[in-house]
């Protein structure tokens, strides 16, 4: 990983970037009723916190193998979509589920922006800001920061009985993917896992939910 001179520290505090997506996230929703403004606004949050802190510097080579993304790709989707199977359409039923998310302006027709973003945009800008930027602090500083983050989407979807554990469980992704990137001195691995082994099997979870 190359140094790099962040600019101007006015805006530079990591915890005070890692406040951004909230008003992002909830201006795009509250104020212009858009949840495809909400994730653009989230994004460009994202990429402005990880310039201010230097983030960019991370190289996004893969240093493990690509049959090593696979397999786990492949392990994290058919445990992931298995539980859903068994327990997930009982603590979230389908009809809830596609219900909360209509409130917040994904219904179908928006699965033609939603996935590519998920597979795509998501992983690049979140491993760039949590990763990349506020990862500095340590991968348990960055997950309690990555959880709470996500806590506000969750809570808004997801019913208060499945909430606590959906967090939770973001926690311990964003953890293990701190763990990658301190490992491997890259952001590549942990874009890979995070498009494959985190953000697919929840979009097959949304497809099928919403058959």
């Amino acid at each position: 990983m190359s140094s790099t001179k962040i600019p101007n520290a006015r805006f530079s505090n990591p915890l005070f970037l890692a406040l951004l997506p909230w008003p992002a996230v909830a201006a795009g929703l509250f104020v212009f009723h858009s949840a495809l403004l909400a994730f653009l606004f989230y994004a460009a949050g994202c990429l402005f916190g990880t310039w201010r802190l230097g983030g960019f510097a991370y190289s996004l080579r893969p240093k493990w193998p690509l049959k090593v993304h696979l397999v786990v790709a492949l392990a994290s989707n058919v445990v992931l979509i298995g539980l859903y199977q068994l327990f997930g359409k009982w603590l979230l039923p389908a009809d809830l589920l596609l219900e909360r998310l209509a409130t917040v302006g994904v219904t179908k027709a928006s699965f033609v922006w939603l996935f590519p973003y998920f597979l795509i945009g998501n992983p690049l800008v979140e491993e760039f800001f949590w990763r990349g930027s506020q990862g500095k602090g340590g991968p348990f500083y960055m997950a309690v920061l990555f959880g709470a983050w996500h806590s506000m989407p969750i809570f808004l979807i997801a019913p208060l009985w499945v909430a606590p554990l959906a967090v939770l469980g973001i926690m311990a992704v964003g953890f293990a993917l701190g763990e990658v990137v301190a490992k491997t001195k890259t952001l590549g691995d942990a874009i890979l896992l995070h498009a494959l082994a985190a953000d697919l099997p929840l979009l097959i979870i949304l497809w099928i939910a919403s058959r």
